[in-house]
């Protein structure tokens, strides 16, 4: 098997997103005598790899040890069998994603969002975000039952994740208002995206009982640079902001200025 990277290289399967991680800090390699274990080794990072406190260059991992990365990232090595580690991931799982929709939940949206945005300070890229509800949800509810209205969330949530990218990240932020993650894309890109996603939505027939429902959505898009601050909690209010100003101005449609 391929060794696992770790460090603060976005492209690292144990990605740690502190100051004092190198970006290419240390792998994680299978030992080629058959014996099943795993050797650490340092990719010669700038504040080392411990093993209980003592700095190792490559070390043999025994299950229960206490690993450090640089001065703060601390692990703990524990060798599972294939049933147990299926169960730790059926757990994480379930722990990120929302249980209706099968997205992501506001809390693994709240800490996607700050590591994107650590990511892109430091790299000097873009983060944008896409914020979007159902039009007169409520009404979905009251005329067709609570059924309907679940059916509608799951398909097109369904509907929103089959047309993003790998990378970004789709999240139910509360009822009926979802969020979209963008990974380097600027206001301008969003805005494409959005439409795009917006005639997805109007085109979308939700079977239930006989019928058949239809919806709309309004769309609201920010990025970074479009911020007077750089933070989270700015970006989430400029594209909340321009989500209600697609709403006043007469639903089903995108807004990202």
């Amino acid at each position: 098997p391929k060794p696992l990277r770790v460090g603060r290289a976005q492209d690292s399967e144990l990605w740690i997103d502190e100051p004092g991680i190198s970006r290419k800090h240390a792998h994680i390699e299978a030992v080629r005598d058959g014996s099943g274990g795993f050797d650490l080794v340092d990719a010669g990072s700038a504040n080392g790899t411990f093993v209980y406190g003592e700095r190792v260059a490559r070390h043999r991992l025994a299950d229960g040890e206490l690993v450090q990365f640089g001065a703060t990232a601390v692990f703990r090595y524990s060798v599972t069998d294939r049933q147990h580690q299926e169960m730790l991931a059926n757990l994480y799982e379930a722990s990120v994603r929302d249980p209706l929709t099968g997205i992501y939940n506001r809390e693994h949206f709240d800490e996607r969002l700050r590591s994107e945005l650590a990511f892109a300070r430091r790299h000097g890229t873009q983060v944008s975000l896409v914020m979007f509800d159902i039009d007169h949800f409520k009404r979905v509810n009251d005329t067709y039952g609570h059924q309907a209205g679940d059916r509608v969330l799951v398909q097109l949530a369904r509907t929103v994740s089959d047309a993003v990218r790998i990378e970004d990240v789709v999240a139910r932020y509360g009822g009926e208002e979802f969020v979209v993650i963008l990974r380097n894309i600027d206001v301008a890109g969003s805005a494409v995206l959005a439409e795009r996603l917006r005639q997805l939505v109007e085109r979308l027939e939700v079977e239930h009982e006989g019928r058949r429902l239809q919806v709309t959505a309004s769309f609201g898009c920010a990025c970074l640079s479009c911020c007077v601050e750089r933070t989270g909690p700015t970006l989430i209010a400029t594209a909340d902001m321009r989500l209600f100003e697609a709403k006043r101005a007469g639903r089903n449609r995108v807004v990202a200025s």
